[in-house]
């Protein structure tokens, strides 16, 4: 966190939850290639990274930066792949369900390629966090069949 330029005490001691997860996701996303992620999935982004903050600060779960890294990559790269294929998927006939079940199986996909990314567990780095994107998106793509 500290090579993002994000001091993880301070982030910790932060009573504003929103404002954390905003901080780091904004951070996160700086260095990606242009057009990988907008300002509005940013801000999905950081309403979902700052809900699991709580659910894992409400489960008395103390979170490390490596597991905060970790999910940010993987809500980023879920988010970033889902907005790449909307207009696909809206020429395609699906139904609810299976539009649901869709993007349920991206987001698990996102969660395992965020697991095995090898990002530090002590924070990761600028280029492990856009490598790990990177290739993650790259991995949704192949197995997604989507260009």
């Amino acid at each position: 966190m500290r090579d993002l330029g994000l001091d993880y005490d301070a982030l910790r001691a932060n009573p504003n939850i929103f404002d954390v997860a905003h901080q780091i996701a904004q951070k996160v996303c700086e260095d990606l290639p242009p057009g990988t992620i907008e300002t509005d999935e940013q801000l999905a982004v950081v309403g979902r990274l700052a809900e699991w903050l709580v659910e894992s600060d409400t489960s008395g779960a103390d979170v490390s930066l490596g597991q905060i890294a970790e999910e940010a990559v993987a809500l980023i790269l879920a988010e970033a792949y889902l907005v790449e294929t909307a207009s696909s998927l809206n020429t395609k006939e699906m139904t609810g369900p299976q539009r649901a079940a869709f993007e349920d199986g991206v987001r698990q996909a996102a969660e395992e390629l965020a697991a095995h990314a090898n990002l530090s567990p002590s924070g990761p780095s600028p280029d492990e966090f856009t490598r790990a994107i990177e290739d993650g998106l790259e991995y949704l793509r192949t197995i997604h069949g989507a260009d």
